[in-house]
């Protein structure tokens, strides 16, 4: 408790990881310098030593109000948030992982650390951009459930540093930009863990928020379902490594191939089409062509 007698401030480190989107990166900076409770510890992780000068001049306006740490890591979203995290230490208690183009208001990190206390492990908030919230959340005090899971995005969820460190932190193997096709589902494949090792309470907050870029629609069409198929690979590998049951797995192609009719606005045919294939490779555990990735099955 502190003097005042009100919780102290959760010791809140956040870990980033880039691709040289040096302007977002800097304006997120801006954001995390601004709160009203800042963060204990910055963790920048980027993927390209020669361009650690660059991620310098980006850094240095803040150094007066941010501690700020930067590590190389390897390539991939997964790998550049475990070293990120590594990079922060052990002298805080949370660990959040926003994007480089995540956008917070002033009290995010105040608010947020309201519901960092015992017997919370995870705290999951609102991801909203212009299109509107990516995913539902559950409804305050739901308990956490192999179905639940996906309602948690990673750029929106606060992790108990201990906990996240006790499953290994992010799986390499999945996630953007991974060294496999399996280019999503780090998430809910990272909280499953926490939940079968018996060490995941989950707070769901839908009015705390993190504003995020869109994930398709300022993309060109060719790009829009390269990505949609890879996300949806990764989706479906989640279900197959997982074992989620037959029903589930069908249902979740099922509703691929419903988006253009549930969701005209994001999703046209092509990008139903292209979700549909992906998830249709992840759960089968293989791609249909060379330009798809790894065709071997990798259960």
């Amino acid at each position: 408790m502190g003097a005042s007698g009100q919780p102290a401030h959760a010791r809140i480190g956040v870990a980033v990881t880039t691709v040289g989107r040096w302007e977002a990166l800097r304006d997120l900076l801006g954001d995390l310098a601004a709160q009203s409770q800042r963060p204990h510890v910055v963790g920048i992780a980027h993927h390209d030593a020669a361009q650690s000068a660059a991620l310098d001049a980006v850094i240095a306006p803040f150094s007066d109000t941010l501690h700020i740490r930067t590590v190389v890591s390897p390539r991939g979203i997964s790998n550049g948030r475990n070293a990120a995290a590594e990079a922060i230490g052990d002298d805080v208690e949370w660990l959040w992982f926003p994007n480089d183009t995540s956008r917070v208001d002033g009290d995010f990190l105040e608010r947020i650390g309201q519901h960092c206390a015992p017997p919370t492990t995870v705290v999951a908030v609102q991801l909203v951009d212009r299109e509107g919230p990516r995913n539902p959340l559950p409804a305050p005090g739901t308990e956490p459930t192999r179905r639940t899971v996906w309602g948690a995005m990673e750029p929106a969820t606060v992790f108990r540093r201990d906990a996240f460190q006790a499953v290994g932190g992010w799986n390499l193997a999945l996630g953007s930009g991974a060294d496999t096709p399996w280019q999503s589902g780090e998430g809910p494949d990272l909280l499953l863990r926490m939940a079968d090792r018996g060490d995941m309470s989950v707070a769901w907050v839908g009015d705390i928020v993190v504003h995020a870029q869109t994930e398709f629609a300022h993309l060109p069409p060719d790009e829009r379902r390269r990505k949609q198929r890879s996300y949806g690979r990764g989706a479906g590998y989640v279900l197959r490594t997982w074992d989620y049951p037959l029903w589930y797995k069908a249902a979740h192609l099922v509703a691929a191939a419903l988006m253009p009719l549930r969701n005209p606005k994001k999703f046209g045919i092509g990008e139903g089409w292209a979700l549909l294939v992906g998830r249709t490779e992840g759960v089968l555990g293989r791609t249909f062509s060379s330009k798809g990735g790894n065709q071997a099955i990798l259960r």
